[in-house]
């Protein structure tokens, strides 16, 4: 009988210790579940921040979203910024440049600028990028790859326009950049590309609330219709300073005839894209090479000081005449100032002139927002969304980054000798029992 309530008093015991120790374990990885998810979150966040996917810079800079809405602020008045060194790559038609900014205490700092001649105008043939081409871009990003190495940038973005949207064969080029740098080229819609323009300009540079924007590029104009200071119209036209050239002067600056086969062809995409005028407006804000070129032309030949950013129609006028003649007198006077712009700097300028005369505005406005600053607000953007912990229960974190974390935790809970806890728990209770046994 002494027997059977030893033998009971024992089980008694062996159960209470059995529970004790569910009760520890579940408790304890309970906590840990939250702490390790907690730390792992803090980990994936900061791989976000500093290795954003390709995917989502992808949908952030390709998507239709409503920029405005992204950007409504500029990157000063944001709080909780991310910060390091960035740089941004515009493979554009007449210039591939390399934009390096410090990201400091919520200051954008534009610490290095760099421009190389495009390889679009020299190295296609039958609308196609050749080998040759190829191997030129791959040559002039590698180079910007090792500048923004040696400045410390933690995020890089390459991006290209017209250059890639108008040639039969992007495919092959992102490749082979792909294969051979290791690098992603995002080819931006024409739509995508006018609200990355107008939001940098319109933090940095409107004085008014209606008007007209352009982005004339070397393959493509785009333009925004604005009213109370907000996009109502945009709109890309396939036709830029490059491809007028190309299509219509044989020597190194157009004729009579051929300026008057720019201005057509110009008028006749402008008809295309139907944007009607609602409102009054007088004035034209411009960005792209051939705007800040004829602003640098203008101060050089002393039609206007170097701090001025308004630009009458009429001095335009004044500028093509001074420039009109192929001579090597006028030839010098470009290449003193934008060399890389001789053969498209009057294409361009007869291209601007004549949408003020379309829409029957006075003046053109020199702006120094650029698209390049509208991609690095978005990327800096995206990258403060995501410095929250992330929960693996949302639909909005990636599979593999919630999955993650759902493994980890699940190992806990599933495995309760892997609670350090638990394991002393058991350890103790094994002492006792030997110890009663002997």
């Amino acid at each position: 009988m002494n027997n059977i309530i030893m033998e009971s008093r024992k089980f008694g015991i062996l159960i209470i210790f059995i529970l004790s120790i569910l009760t520890i374990s579940c408790v304890s990885a309970e906590d840990l579940n939250n702490t390790d998810s907690v730390m792992l979150s803090q980990d994936l966040n900061q791989s976000v921040m500093l290795h954003n996917s390709d995917m989502d810079n992808e949908t952030i800079l390709a998507s239709g979203s409503n920029v405005s809405e992204t950007l409504s602020e500029p990157p000063s008045a944001q709080n909780n910024k991310p910060e390091g060194i960035y740089g941004i790559v515009d493979f554009g038609s007449n210039v591939i440049g390399l934009n390096i900014y410090d990201v400091h205490n919520n200051e954008v700092t534009k610490k290095i600028s760099l421009a190389e001649s495009s390889v679009v105008s020299s190295y296609t043939q039958n609308n196609k990028l050749t080998p040759e081409g190829i191997e030129k871009l791959i040559s002039i990003l590698e180079y910007y790859s090792e500048v923004m190495q040696s400045n410390g940038v933690i995020k890089d973005y390459v991006f290209a326009t017209a250059s890639l949207r108008k040639i039969d064969n992007p495919d092959e080029v992102v490749t082979a950049v792909k294969n051979r740098l290791g690098i992603d080229i995002h080819v931006i819609s024409g739509e995508k590309e006018a609200e990355l323009g107008f939001k940098a300009v319109k933090e940095m540079d409107l004085t008014n609330d209606n008007g007209l924007y352009i982005d004339l590029g070397g393959g493509s104009c785009e333009i925004i219709y604005f009213v109370n200071r907000n996009p109502s119209i945009v709109a890309s036209m396939p036709f830029g300073s490059n491809s007028a050239y190309n299509e219509f002067v044989n020597g190194t600056f157009p004729n009579e005839t051929e300026r008057l086969n720019i201005q057509n062809m110009t008028l006749s995409e402008l008809k295309k894209l139907d944007i009607k005028n609602t409102n009054p407006i007088n004035d034209l804000y411009g960005t792209g090479g051939t705007v800040y070129a004829t602003k640098l032309m203008l101060n050089s030949l002393g039609f206007i000081n170097e701090d001025e950013t308004v630009i009458p129609v009429s001095m335009l006028d004044e500028l093509l005449d001074n420039i009109k003649d192929d001579t090597e007198e006028n030839r010098q006077k470009i290449i003193d100032v934008v060399p890389s712009r001789l053969n498209t700097l009057i294409p361009g300028i007869i291209i601007v002139k004549t949408i003020l005369e379309y829409y029957n505005m006075e003046n053109l406005h020199y702006c120094t927002g650029q698209i390049d600053d509208a991609v690095l607000f978005e990327l800096l953007e995206n990258e403060s969304s995501k410095d929250v912990p992330v929960d693996p229960s949302s639909e909005n974190v990636s599979s593999n980054s919630s999955s993650e974390i759902v493994k980890v935790s699940s190992k806990i809970i599933a495995n309760p000798t892997g609670n350090p806890i638990a394991m002393l728990v058991l350890v103790l209770f094994s002492l006792v029992i030997s110890c009663r046994k002997r």
